[in-house]
C-alpha cells in the first residue's frame, strides 16, 4: 500500500528489533549503528548527517563545545561504522560549517577515499545582516555538504534542477509562428510583442499606462507562458561543434537573413540565423508549483534554499539547529528513488525522517537526546495522521499514512 495513502497507524513500540521497517533508536549513535547492521548491511542508498558543528557553545539539547581532537574521535567511529550500511551505489552526506569543515574532508577522504567525493556544496543559509556584520572578516553565511559515494563509479546522480527568478535578458526576441515554417519565421522585440498584446503601440506607452513595474511583471509572465515563442541569439563555438554544424554555420552567415536546421538524430536540432544558434526559453521553463518558471541545473552553490520561517517548521522548535526540510529533500531526492533506505543517525528534531517519510522513502533515525521523545517522535507521530502541513508536505502531495517503531537501547 502507498505510504501516503494508507490511513494513518499507531506508533509501535517494540522490546526488540524485527523485519525492517521505518525506525526511531532513541541512543548512542555508535551503539544504534551496530545494532541496526545485521538487519540494514549494505540496504542504505543515503545517509544525511548533520553532527555536531562544534561551535564553542552549549545548547539545551546537546554540548557542542569540544576540543577538535575530542571531536574528530567523536566523529571517526561513526562514520566508519556507515560504511557497511551503505548499499554499492549509497552515498553520505555529511552538513559541517567552516569549524571542522577541514577535519570532516580529511576524515571523509580517510574512510570513504578521495576518490569517492563526489562534491562540495555550499549552502547559503543567511544574509549579511545583524550582529554577522559587524565580525572583523568576510560575514559566515554558509555551511557546507560534503558528498562521498561507497563506490563513485556505482553511484548514479538523479539530476535536480533550481528555479530562477525572474526572466534572462538575452531572451529578448518573439518569434511570432514557432510551429510553421523555419525558412518563414519572423523575429520582433520581446517587448515590443508583449506591449502589442496588453494593447499598446510601444514598451514605453505601455511603461507609461501600467507603470514600469507592472509592465516588466508581466512581460515575464507572459514569456513563461508563452516560452516557446521566446527565443536568444548565441554565438556558437566554432571550434567546438562538429563539421556538419560547422558548414550550417557558414551558410548562415552568407545568408544572414535565413534560418538553417540541421537534424540530429537523439539530439535537439541545431538552427541558425546570421550565424547564431537559435535557443528557445520553452526548454529551461517547467511547470513548478502549478506555475511556469524558469528552471536550470542545480550546481554546488545553493542560494535557493530559505533558512528563514522555518523556526516551527514541523511543529517543533528547535532553535539555532534545525535544517530545511527543503534542503534535506533536495539530498534524498539527488540520492535515492521511491522505497530506499534513508539514514540520519544526528536526527535532532526529526527533519530527515519526517522529510524520508513524505517522499515515500524508508528511513532509520537515530538520537540520544531527550527531544528524540520530546520533538522527534511528536512530529513523527503528527507526519503519520496527516497533520503536518509544514516543510515539503504540498508538494509531495503526502497526506498521512505508515508506521514507525520507536527503540530504546
Amino acid at each position: 500500500m502507498d505510504p501516503r495513502t494508507a490511513p494513518a497507524a499507531r506508533v509501535k513500540k517494540p522490546r526488540a528489533l524485527r523485519e525492517p521497517g521505518n525506525l526511531l533508536v532513541h541512543g548512542d549513535n555508535l551503539a544504534a549503528l551496530a545494532k541496526v547492521r545485521p538487519q540494514l548491511e549494505g540496504k542504505i542508498r543515503c545517509v544525511y548527517l548533520d553532527p555536531p558543528f562544534n561551535t564553542g557553545r552549549s545548547f539545551a539539547q546537546y554540548n557542542d563545545s569540544l576540543d577538535a581532537d575530542e571531536w574528530v574521535r567523536m566523529m571517526r567511529p561513526r562514520l566508519e561504522a556507515l560504511v557497511p550500511l551503505l548499499a554499492d551505489d549509497g552515498a553520505v552526506f555529511a552538513e559541517i560549517d567552516d569549524t571542522q569543515l577541514a577535519h570532516l574532508a580529511l576524515l571523509m577522504d580517510e574512510v570513504f577515499g578521495a576518490k569517492n567525493r563526489i562534491s562540495t556544496i555550499t549552502v547559503v543559509r543567511s544574509a549579511t545582516t545583524g550582529h554577522k556584520a559587524i565580525n572583523a572578516g568576510p560575514v559566515h553565511v554558509s555551511d557546507f555538504i560534503l558528498a562521498y559515494a561507497k563506490d563513485k563509479k556505482r553511484w548514479r546522480y538523479r539530476p535536480q534542477v533550481r528555479v530562477r527568478e525572474g526572466l534572462d535578458p538575452a531572451y529578448g526576441t518573439w518569434l511570432d509562428d514557432p510551429d510553421g515554417t523555419p525558412a518563414r519565421w519572423k523575429f520582433r522585440p520581446l517587448r515590443s510583442a508583449i506591449a502589442e498584446q496588453l494593447g499598446y503601440a510601444s514598451p514605453r506607452a505601455a511603461a507609461a499606462g501600467l507603470g514600469r513595474e507592472a509592465f516588466d511583471r508581466l512581460l515575464v509572465d507572459r514569456a513563461l507562458a508563452s516560452a516557446r515563442n521566446v527565443v536568444r541569439f548565441a554565438q556558437p563555438r566554432y571550434e567546438a561543434i562538429g563539421r556538419a554544424a560547422q558548414k550550417v554555420v557558414d551558410q548562415s552567415r552568407a545568408a544572414p537573413e535565413r534560418v538553417f536546421v540541421l537534424d540530429r538524430e537523439g539530439r535537439p536540432a541545431f538552427i541558425v540565423r546570421g550565424g547564431n544558434r537559435i535557443l528557445f526559453l520553452g526548454d529551461k521553463v517547467r511547470i513548478v508549483g502549478g506555475r511556469p518558471a524558469i528552471v536550470e541545473p542545480l550546481t554546488n552553490v545553493w542560494t535557493d534554499v530559505p533558512f528563514q520561517g522555518i523556526a516551527r517548521e514541523g511543529g517543533v522548535v528547535f532553535t539555532r539547529n534545525k535544517k530545511p526540510e527543503r534542503l534535506v529533500a533536495r539530498v534524498i531526492a539527488m540520492s535515492t528513488d521511491p522505497g530506499d533506505w534513508v539514514l540520519d543517525p544526528f536526527l535532532g528534531s526529526g527533519t530527515t525522517a519526517a522529510v524520508a517519510h513524505k517522499m515515500g522513502r524508508k528511513w532509520v533515525g537515530i538520537e540520544s537526546g531527550d527531544h528524540l521523545t520530546t520533538l522527534a517522535t511528536p512530529r513523527l507521530e503528527r507526519v503519520i495522521a496527516g497533520e503536518d502541513m509544514t516543510g515539503i508536505t504540498h508538494e509531495t502531495g503526502f497526506a498521512g499514512g505508515g508506521t514507525f517503531d520507536l527503540v530504546t537501547l
